[in-house]
């Protein structure tokens, strides 16, 4: 099965990020100063275009039926050691544009939709600096246990972040084609990263009495990555999982499929030390 691995020699390089930001430091090396409050230009700041994220919210509209009853939010999470997310803002900006966008606890928020707004162009900006934010869509549809996440769930924040922008990759040309696939999520065999709350041991994929443990492969990136540098799951490695729709659902998992997370800080099975 041919792959689009963003950690392969002679793929494209798929899942890093659009922009070659600063290199990150090195989590072993202790933290970096706390990154600030930018006052300069709006280019110095991390933001998304607003316009691709209501072509995103577009995307989750058409495909509600993959998590019934979900509503779309968007998160963001630190992307390199020292970004603090105390204090961060979030605004909907353009020439004419200033909007403010509350932020809740969980670092999650939804967007407006005005068109007043995407005919200035605005952005959806941030007052950290570039290269300090990963963003995601949030998408979980209601009644979904603890500790889990549905597959439709993460196939659809996947469209959605193609869409959106939010999707890290190398603009390669090959990387920029696949982004404008109708539905590469579905018909690639690309990695997608995600993240949990906590520090992540194993992940389960449950549908009725089916249980299938995923591969250490799929936990935490790979052994040996490259370019670290502009990967923006690197430093979340501890909570981050790799999933590939194409072959999941050719193995007939639905999208009621459940991911089950254990995580590092779990108690052991029947108190065991």
């Amino acid at each position: 099965m041919h792959h689009f691995h963003f950690y392969a020699a002679l793929a494209a390089l798929l899942l890093l990020p659009a922009a070659a930001a600063a290199a990150a430091p090195d989590p072993d090396q202790g933290q970096a100063a706390a990154v600030v409050e930018v006052q300069g230009v709006r280019d110095d700041r991390d933001e998304k275009s607003y316009r691709k994220m209501l072509a995103g919210m577009q995307v989750f509209d058409s495909n509600r039926q993959l998590a019934p009853g979900a509503t779309l939010r968007f998160k963001v999470l630190p992307r390199r050691a020292g970004v603090s997310l105390q204090g961060l803002s979030l605004q909907l900006r353009g020439a004419h544009t200033k909007v403010a966008i509350p932020l809740d606890a969980d670092m999650t928020f939804e967007l407006p939709r005005d068109a007043a707004a995407a005919q200035d162009d605005a952005m959806v900006t941030s007052n950290r600096k570039a290269g300090s934010l990963t963003w995601r869509a949030e998408i979980r549809s209601p009644g979904t246990p603890d500790k889990t996440r549905r597959l439709g769930d993460l196939l659809l924040e996947c469209k959605v972040g193609m869409v959106a922008d939010l999707v890290a990759y190398v603009p390669s040309p090959l990387n920029v084609l696949i982004t404008k696939l109708p539905d590469p999520c579905r018909t690639l065999s690309i990695n997608m990263f995600y993240f949990t709350e906590r520090p992540l041991f194993s992940v389960a994929l449950m549908q009725g009495a089916r249980r299938v443990v995923l591969p250490a492969a799929q936990l935490h990136g790979p052994d040996a990555p490259i370019l670290t540098d502009l990967q923006d799951w690197y430093f979340l490695r501890d909570k981050a999982y790799m999933m590939q729709f194409k072959p999941l659902y050719e193995q007939g998992w639905l999208d009621d499929t459940l991911l089950q997370f254990d995580y590092m800080d779990d108690d052991p099975p029947g108190g065991a030390l």
